[in-house]
């Protein structure tokens, strides 16, 4: 049960207006982590503004002798993030993925100079602790259990006429190319984007542009979009998507991502939190649809490439207890492809992503808050999901069903001396029942600690 699987410190939901919802949260401002934990990504030049001043920090006397000064230097922000995750999978076959890792980040964020110009940069970097040989994989480290380094984001944002015009390595935040922060260091990317400014009340939002970079989670480099599909010829990507918000409670979004000569995906969705009629009751549904096709000289594996996917989920919560039912069913052609970010089905579990060709998964989940009963901030959640009909769509032999459990404990309190404290462990056991004997589970668990520390 995803509050939001990249982009938001929160991973378990309160409620059902927690959910993750992939239109809803597109064109966010993001943190230097997104996986948190922040209350608020301070000094985007957003709402988050209007607080960013009121946040204690360890340079607190030279904060308060910039209040005064050019808006630059005044809403400038400085924050560090320590991190470290552990992570192991024992897999079908006798092998293991295994790391525990150490870093974090530093970011630097000015004001806007004449409310026209901004810079960002954050170096982030992911220290292996305890690397065994022959044991990545874990997207902790490289796959040969080296350090990931690199200066993550370093870009100029420039406002005007209502707009957005950010240059540069940057977070993106969209249904397919996102930070998906559930690692030692997110995505990135590195292009052209313009958004419509920061303005939460609008019933309108959009955003688009032409991406040159990319940066995996597990890699200190930066390719091109066609590389990191496997393809030798370079392609960047044009993207653009826009999110309506006709009435309360109701997203509707539209996005599509094209590589040149390669692959277009696209992607809308239609997210409904209906009006409360009864105190502490809420009701969510949703519905999402994926297209992907191979374009111009048809390079994605060769030829002809074509995947797709519906997704549906039904969600309601009282008080502090949640639950959800999602379903999502894929075309036969070919498995759905998407190494640039998360997979906004709402079926999406913690090991499988349910992308195969022929799929149709159900899972179900339950959460509870903890925070009046136990301790501010405690979560817990399972999860359980069914997988059939799954395809070879190179040969259209069958493949084995697959079963997923996922158990997750999380911890994030909002207050007191914890309050910039993320803490969360995942368990989950994958069954594929008609695989070869020896050959049929598939154990993972991974815990993650990350500390903000508000520097100015």
């Amino acid at each position: 049960m995803r509050a939001d699987e990249d982009d938001s410190a929160q991973r378990i939901p309160s409620s059902a207006r927690d959910l993750y919802s992939p239109s809803q949260r597109s064109f966010e401002p993001q943190a230097a982590l997104p996986g948190g934990p922040h209350q608020n990504p301070r000094g985007t030049g957003g709402d988050a503004d209007d607080d960013s001043h009121s946040h204690p920090v360890l340079m607190q006397n030279l904060k308060q002798r910039l209040q005064y000064s050019d808006p630059f230097f005044r809403d400038m922000v400085v924050d560090l993030y320590a991190r470290t995750h552990y992570l192991r999978q024992d897999n079908t076959n006798p092998t293991r993925q295994q790391a525990w890792a150490g870093g974090g980040a530093v970011s630097l964020r000015t004001g806007f100079y004449r409310d026209f110009l901004q810079f960002e940069i954050v170096g982030a970097t992911s220290q292996p602790l305890y690397a065994p040989s022959g044991e990545g994989g874990t997207l902790l480290l490289t796959e040969q259990q080296a350090e990931v380094s690199a200066l993550s984001v370093a870009n100029a944002r420039m406002r005007f006429l209502g707009q957005e015009l950010t240059t540069g390595r940057q977070l993106l935040k969209t249904p397919y190319v996102n930070p998906y922060d559930t690692r030692m260091i997110p995505n990135t990317v590195e292009g052209v984007v313009l958004t419509r400014q920061r303005d939460k009340s609008s019933w309108l939002d959009y955003g688009g542009g032409y991406l040159w970079g990319f940066k995996a989670r597990d890699s200190s480099y930066f390719v091109s979009f066609s590389n990191e599909l496997g393809i030798h010829e370079d392609r960047g990507m044009l993207f653009g998507g826009i999110k309506l918000k006709p009435v309360d409670g109701l997203t509707i979004g539209g996005f599509s991502y094209l590589i040149p000569d390669i692959l277009n995906t696209a992607f809308a969705e239609a997210d409904w939190l209906l009006p409360t009629i009864i105190h502490e009751v809420d009701f969510r549904l949703s519905v999402n649809y994926t297209n992907q096709q191979s374009v111009g000289s048809r390079l994605m594996r060769g030829g002809d490439f074509s995947a797709s996917q519906i997704s549906a989920r039904a969600a309601a919560s009282y008080a502090n207890a949640t639950g959800y039912v999602a379903i999502s069913s894929n075309g036969k052609s070919d498995d759905l492809v998407n190494p640039f970010g998360s997979f906004p089905a709402y079926t999406n579990m913690d090991q499988m992503h349910f992308n195969e060709a022929g799929q149709t998964a159900i899972v179900g989940g339950i959460s509870y808050d903890f925070s009046e009963l136990v301790a501010d901030g405690l979560k817990f959640a399972v999860l359980y999901g069914n997988a059939y009909g799954i395809i070879d769509p190179a040969t259209g032999a069958p493949r084995s069903d697959q079963r997923e459990l996922d158990i997750k404990l999380e911890y994030l309190p909002k207050s007191g001396p914890f309050a910039d404290t993320h803490l969360m462990f995942i368990y989950s056991d994958v069954q594929f029942p008609e695989n070869r004997p020896g050959e049929r589970r598939q154990q993972q668990f991974h815990g993650a600690l990350t500390y903000l520390l508000p520097t100015l």
